[in-house]
């Protein structure tokens, strides 16, 4: 997908166009801004994969690795209105290494196609951008760790 980019602006245009995300460069580096468009969850890929099998087509999910996939983030659909993660939800998360990224954090966006750089886990569908709500992402992580706490 990258192979024609020859530069961050190429690659920023690429994604604005090609998926609609509201790139911005930072630093010379493609990111997009968690705010009222979107919204982020940040995961270990293990369990990453697990809730993205969860989800059920409507609510197929962009996803980006990190090089060396040491952690999968999830681009959601912010609830609306704006409103924080309750704390005992929080606190579920975080026992399952869950994060999820309050309003004005920068998230860094795919460059390349080798799992060496920051690539898409599960590339967003082309055209008007389609995430999941965050609450639809959430539902999923606990499905998936309550099911693993059940299992002997």
């Amino acid at each position: 997908m990258f192979e024609r980019c020859h530069s961050p602006l190429e690659i920023a245009h690429l994604l604005r166009h090609l998926y609609g995300l509201p790139v911005q460069l930072v630093a010379g580096r493609p990111m997009v801004t968690t705010g009222s468009v979107l919204g982020a969850i940040v995961m270990p890929p293990e369990l990453g994969r697990e809730v993205l099998a969860a989800l059920d087509h409507t609510n197929a999910a962009p996803v980006i690795a990190d090089p060396g996939a040491r952690s999968w983030t999830f681009l959601v659909a912010p609830p609306s209105p704006a409103r924080p993660v309750e704390v005992p939800v929080r606190r579920s998360l975080a026992a399952h290494q869950v994060v999820v990224i309050p309003g004005g954090r920068n998230i860094m966006l795919p460059t390349t196609d080798s799992p060496l750089g920051w690539h898409w886990a599960a590339e967003p569908t082309p055209g008007a951008l389609r995430m999941p709500p965050r609450t639809a992402v959430i539902n999923a992580v606990h499905q998936v760790t309550t099911l693993q706490t059940s299992t002997p």
